[in-house]
Formats: structure tokens, C-alpha cells, sequence
């Protein structure tokens, strides 16, 4: 049968399918996001994890918080996995993906399922040998959506970046990082940040993770590359794609680093890891931020310069939203080449390794020496330091103490009073700290033993609150010392740090399992809630708090999860959403 249609009918058809694809099931387009939402791991481009629109939640309120809802219900049969990012929280709906059971779900504003993505296939799994990814996540998801008015943007655990219908969960498009036509793919690959969006553009970290491949003597040592890239939101289209570093090559001569964990050779480098911190985007300047991983493998050393590191390591980056053209470097810490075949902490020079900046830099203002205003960059890092840069240059501006001496205790010299945490391959500060604009919160885990080859337990936890420009400090939250048996250490903070408008600050504790609500005036607990295995940051949104379950990580490993909402026992905004109206 010949069916001929008429220009006028071809454009009236392209038309309709234009409108049904930006529009839901019902013809009618979502809600707008707005400031009553968390619609991104940070809440925002600036980075800060603040929801300054929800006051409802209060020191004064606060204790009375209950359990609203979860999903799964405790008497589900249904297995849901592993939640370990911040939830996001869009007029009510909760949007999440798991890292084991592989799915990416939105949730009604009742806990009841408004539609589940599963990625299926679509991952390429002929993966580096060396035991690339946690073996547990899968093809899941590590990082938080970003959600906006047309869609929810997500990459995975594979190295997949995905662009879902927000109303229908249907599949826009994908892009994988690990094959052929994206730029420079590599099986290491991976997505463990959160995107933004900013000047129109999906952006996004990631990169070869090497870590535990040099585990495998056989495996040639490393070619993976931090990125940043920003897609068309609409297609995926590449718009620009940053690489941290200059590309690994392979060696003239095969490098061979000995210490005390043993000796390794090395066949490439410089390998500059993933960037597994969120970016930050300054709309004034037109500039992105982000902070860098350390080196996997050398760079090939020369008469004229004998180091086995680059600048870019251990870094903090800023490049042009337009086109991904590098504006500065600075590096934190030099000197910092680690796998997981490497010692945490080298004698000879004195150094802890493997203290990459994961935290999102978070851009704020305060008076110059002059008294005009400056833009900053405050941002925790592994060193167990929280640093001040000029945003301008990368000038650092200071930082709190951190710990040179050897990893041993007693501690010499001894800790300084102001030391949010101690540096090691799992300790200082990890990510996900947060500010209201005029005070930093900082998460921090002290794990020094963990640089030895006895790996031992965390030895603390704790939150510590400073002034914007790090002169005072406001007051610090000790998680206390655990004690059951089979484990006798601290309570690590390694989650992010959730702030409102109303005066709370809230976290998470992973051995103790709670959920940790405090004045965020005074550092006082309002309410502590027992949540299970947690690794998720928590969330706050329109009179409440959601949080994630499960942890597919070292010391409590939970490979099924539960997303949990707070909120006042009395019917509050979301009750009367219900199921509803998207």
C-alpha cells in the first residue's frame, strides 16, 4: 500500500512527536524544578548541598521526626539494591539508583513506584582484568541524578551515561565511555560523580579507574584518564570532552617502583584515574570546578625532571563552561602515586598517598583584603585538610591543619586542635561537604592505621563546622566509639552533609548505622534515627529527609538497600501529594 503525505501533513506529524516527546503519558509537561526541591547530589550548581527554601524542619521541630515511609516496605518480598548516593527530590518524587540489583527507580511522594529503569545489557562487561569495578555493583549506579524538567541524567558503575523521560522512565539515549565513538574510550571507565547542568550543557566527571588492576601482575599498567564531559542534554551529543593530563603512552623503558607492600612494573603513564568529584559551575565567570585523583601509574621521569607525577594530580581544575579550555591547575598534594598494589604511606618522603580531592569545590564570596568582594572555592580533601582558593587563579588562600608525621601513635606531633581528620587511603575528608554560605560543614573519618599493612579498624568520625573563611572553627560532632563484637572503632562520617534554611544539618554514620540530625547553629542532636547499613547522604526536601540503605563497601557490606523518608508525624506537604500528579 502507497501512503503519500502532504508537507503541511509531515510537519503537523513532526510537530506532535516534538510535543509527545517533551511531554509525559498525560500530553502535560512536569512540573518545574524549584527551590522547595534537591534535584541534584549538591542541590545546586555553586556545589553547596543547601536547601535554603525548606524551613519547615527546625531544631525545635526536628525531634519529632518518624518514619513516613520506605521502599521496599519492611514486609516486601520485593529485593532492591544497594542506594548509595544522595537521593534527589523533585515535587515530591524521590529518584534514585541502586549499585547491586542494577535499577534506577522514581518513587511516588507515597513511597509507591511511579516507574523502574533497568539497564539491561547495555554495558560492556569485557572489562580490564584486575577486578575493575566492586564486583557487587554490577552495572549499577554509584552516583545521584541529576533530575530537570524533561529529563533525569545518570551515569554508571560501566561507564555508562544515561538520559531517562523524567515522567515515563523511557530510555532518551545513552552514551558509553568504554566503546568505540566516544573519544579516547577505555574499559576502566566509570561515572561515580553527579552531572549539573550548566549553560545548557550536561556535564559530568569520570574516567579510568585503575586502582585495583596493578593487583594483577600481568596487567600493563595504566591508560586510563580522568575526564569531564559535557553533552547536548537533548541527543548526547559531545559538546566538549576536558582530559585530565596528557595521555598515557607507553614507556620507552618499563618503570619499576619497589616499597614496602613489594614491587611493581609499570608499562604507561601518566594515568590520571577517574574524576569522581562533582563539578561545580560558576554562572559570573563562565567557569567549572572540580577536583582530580591521583595518579595510578608514573609519568616517564627525564634528566631534567626526575618526578614520577604531574601537576594534574591530586588537583583542583577550572575550564570554561563553553568549551572545556583549561583555565588553572592546583595541586594539593604532590608527589601522590597509589593502586591498591601500593603502601598508603612512603617513608621516604614522608608522604600519604592517595589523597585525592572527591569533594565538590563549593563557590561562595568573601571580602577581599581590600573589602571587596572575592569569589572562593572551599574544598575537603583526603589530607584530611579543608582548603581555601581564589576561584580568579587557584590561588590557595589557606587551609586547616593536617597531619606530616609517620602513621603511628602516639601521634607526632601531636594533633593539632583544629585537625578535622588524618590523612590516609581512606580517611581526611571524603566528599560531599556542605555550607549555607557564611559556615563550611565537613565530614571526616581518622583511619591512619590503614597506611600500614595491617589495615585495622577506623579509629573516628566526626563533622566539624568553620566559619566561611576557615579562621574559626564553630564546633566539632564526635561520632562515639563502637564497641561489639567482631569490630571495636570509630564511627566514620564519609557521607554527604545535608543543610536547610531552617537551622538542621544532617548525616549519616556507617557503622553505627543512623541517621545524625543536629542544630546546625551549635552542633547539638536534635534526632538520631537507626536506618541500617547506610553509605547514602541524605536529602532534605519540603518538610523532609530521605535517605538510601545498603552498602556494597569494607566494613558493613549490605547488598540489599531501602529508600527511607522522614518527616513530622502530623500530615505535611508531601501527605497531601499522595500518589501525585505527575
Amino acid at each position: 500500500m502507497n501512503i503519500s503525505l502532504s508537507a503541511n501533513s509531515l510537519v503537523a506529524m513532526l510537530l506532535l512527536t516534538v510535543m509527545l516527546l517533551a511531554t509525559g503519558t498525560n500530553g502535560q509537561a512536569a512540573p518545574a524544578v524549584t527551590d522547595a526541591d534537591w534535584a541534584s547530589y549538591n542541590n545546586g550548581v555553586r556545589g553547596w548541598r543547601f536547601n535554603a527554601a525548606e524551613k519547615t524542619l527546625t531544631p525545635q521541630s526536628a525531634p519529632q521526626l518518624v518514619e513516613k515511609w520506605r521502599f521496599p516496605r519492611a514486609d516486601s518480598t520485593t529485593d532492591v539494591g544497594v542506594i548509595h548516593a544522595t537521593p534527589a527530590v523533585v515535587n515530591g518524587y524521590v529518584y534514585f539508583g541502586t549499585g547491586s540489583y542494577p535499577a534506577f527507580y522514581k518513587l511516588k511522594p507515597n513511597g509507591q513506584v511511579a516507574w523502574v529503569y533497568r539497564p539491561g545489557e547495555g554495558a560492556t562487561t569485557d572489562l580490564p582484568k584486575g577486578g575493575i569495578n566492586r564486583i557487587d555493583a554490577g552495572t549499577g549506579f554509584l552516583a545521584s541524578p541529576l533530575v530537570t524538567e524533561k529529563a533525569v541524567y545518570i551515569g554508571s558503575n560501566t561507564g555508562v551515561f544515561y538520559a531517562l523521560d523524567r515522567q515515563t522512565g523511557r530510555e532518551l539515549w545513552k552514551v558509553n565511555t568504554r566503546a568505540p565513538g566516544f573519544p579516547n574510550h577505555h574499559g576502566a571507565n566509570l561515572f561515580n560523580a553527579s552531572a549539573i547542568l550548566a549553560d545548557g550543557k550536561i556535564i559530568v566527571g569520570g574516567g579510568g579507574y585503575e586502582h585495583p588492576q596493578p593487583l594483577d601482575p600481568k596487567y600493563p599498567c595504566c591508560q586510563g584518564r580522568g575526564f569531564v564531559v559535557a553533552f547536548d542534554p537533548n541527543n548526547g551529543e559531545i559538546i566538549w570532552k576536558y582530559e585530565v593530563g596528557e595521555k598515557p603512552r607507553k614507556f620507552k623503558k618499563p618503570i619499576t617502583i619497589k616499597d614496602i607492600k613489594g614491587t611493581r612494573t609499570y608499562h604507561y603513564g601518566p594515568s590520571t584515574s577517574s574524576v569522581w568529584s562533582t563539578p561545580s559551575y560558576d554562572t559570573a565567570t563562565g567557569m567549572i570546578f572540580f577536583g582530580t585523583d591521583v595518579h595510578n601509574s608514573p609519568r616517564e621521569p627525564t634528566a631534567d625532571d626526575p618526578r614520577l607525577y604531574t601537576k594534574y594530580s591530586a588537583a583542583v581544575i577550572a575550564v570554561d563552561v563553553k568549551n572545556g579550555t583549561e583555565k588553572w591547575v592546583t595541586q594539593l598534594n604532590e608527589n601522590d602515586l597509589f593502586n591498591h598494589s601500593m603502601a598508603g604511606y612512603d617513608p621516604v618522603s614522608g608522604t600519604y598517598k592517595d589523597c585525592a580531592i572527591g569533594d565538590t569545590p563549593k563557590i561562595y564570596t568573601l571580602p577581599a583584603p581590600d573589602g571587596t568582594p572575592a569569589t572562593v572555592l572551599g574544598v575537603g580533601c583526603k589530607d584530611g585538610g579543608f582548603y581555601l582558593l581564589y576561584s580568579v587563579d587557584g590561588r590557595v588562600l589557606g587551609n586547616t591543619p593536617i597531619h606530616k608525621g609517620k602513621p603511628a601513635y602516639p601521634l607526632v606531633p601531636k594533633r593539632h586542635p583544629r585537625m578535622i581528620a588524618l590523612p590516609s587511603t581512606i580517611g581526611g575528608i571524603q566528599t560531599g561537604c556542605a555550607t549555607d554560605g557564611k559556615r563550611i560543614f565537613t565530614n571526616g573519618i581518622d583511619w591512619l592505621t590503614n597506611t600500614t599493612l595491617t589495615p585495622g579498624w577506623p579509629e573516628a568520625g566526626r563533622v566539624v563546622c568553620l566559619s566561611a573563611n576557615l579562621r574559626e572553627e564553630y564546633w566539632r560532632h564526635e561520632r562515639p566509639r563502637i564497641r561489639v563484637p567482631g569490630y571495636d572503632g570509630g564511627d566514620p562520617i564519609a557521607s554527604g552533609i545535608a543543610v536547610n534554611g531552617g537551622g538542621i544539618a544532617c548525616f549519616t554514620g556507617t557503622v553505627s548505622e543512623r541517621l545524625v540530625v543536629v542544630d546546625a547553629a551549635s552542633g547539638r542532636v536534635v534526632k538520631d534515627f537507626h536506618v541500617g547499613t547506610v553509605w547514602s547522604g541524605p536529602s532534605i526536601s519540603r518538610g523532609r529527609i530521605y535517605v538510601g540503605t545498603g552498602s556494597i563497601l569494607f566494613l558493613k557490606q549490605q547488598l540489599k538497600g531501602a529508600l527511607i523518608s522522614y518527616g513530622l508525624p502530623l500530615q505535611d506537604e508531601i501527605d497531601h501529594m499522595g500518589a501525585g500528579t505527575e
